[in-house]
């Protein structure tokens, strides 16, 4: 016989019936899976609630927001009477005789609403003027003494100086430096002199022109300044 129709022979039939050999699994189900029970998921991870973490940067944030509120509040409340202030002197008509005379009451107006009268009521001269400009920018510094002074005069101020005059309250009300009382040896050395005798009679008169500001003096006339 040929040999190759016996391998033929041989291999034709497995090639034939691959999966012969193949073993066919049993419908049967096995025993010992019946115990078995399905797989159990946990639970997804919920939002809520919050790990404490999570508390104490809430209650942070809830801290500053406070302490925010709280400080604009005491800001706008400490800058409301020269905010006040800035009105009355735009106000003001700078080529009126009493010009120098209202600014320089305006300002005492609007210390006061920070000082106590005692301290800054009387207080004038030289004295004053020097106790203004530590609050004023340096470069406006020494000139509004010399034309608060020109209210004791006859004459008027010039326009310039009336526009001076208002450029230097302007920014002396603009400072936002913390007002203290003037030292004690500062008035001293500037010949200052606390009123007394006939100083205090007169300024009883004074005293309805010097009331301190509060912001409701925004809607005042004029005159009141």
């Amino acid at each position: 016989m040929d040999p190759a129709t016996v391998n033929s022979e041989i291999v034709t039939p497995v090639i034939a019936n691959p999966q012969a050999a193949v073993p066919i699994a049993s419908a049967t189900p096995n025993p010992a899976l019946a115990d078995l029970q399905d797989i159990i998921h946990p639970d997804p991870i919920g939002a809520w609630p919050w790990a404490i973490g999570y508390w104490l940067v809430l209650g942070l944030v809830i801290a500053l927001i406070t302490l925010l509120v709280i400080w604009l509040r005491k800001r706008a409340r400490d800058f409301a009477p020269k905010k006040a202030a800035k009105q009355l002197l735009n106000q003001l008509d700078r080529q009126a005789p009493s010009y120098v005379s209202d600014v320089n009451s305006l300002l005492k107006r609007t210390a006061m609403s920070y000082l106590s009268r005692e301290a800054i009521a009387s207080f004038d001269g030289e004295a004053w003027a020097t106790w203004l400009d530590s609050y004023l920018p340096a470069p406006k510094r020494q000139r509004i003494g010399a034309l608060l002074a020109k209210r004791h005069q006859p004459t008027p101020l010039t326009l310039a100086e009336a526009n001076e005059l208002h450029e230097l309250a302007q920014a002396w009300l603009a400072s936002k430096a913390t007002l203290s009382a003037p030292e004690q040896n500062l008035v001293q050395a500037k010949g200052y002199v606390q009123a007394s005798g006939n100083a205090q009679a007169s300024g009883d008169a004074q005293a309805k022109s010097q009331a301190p500001i509060q912001p409701a003096d925004t809607k005042q006339p004029e005159a009141q300044c």
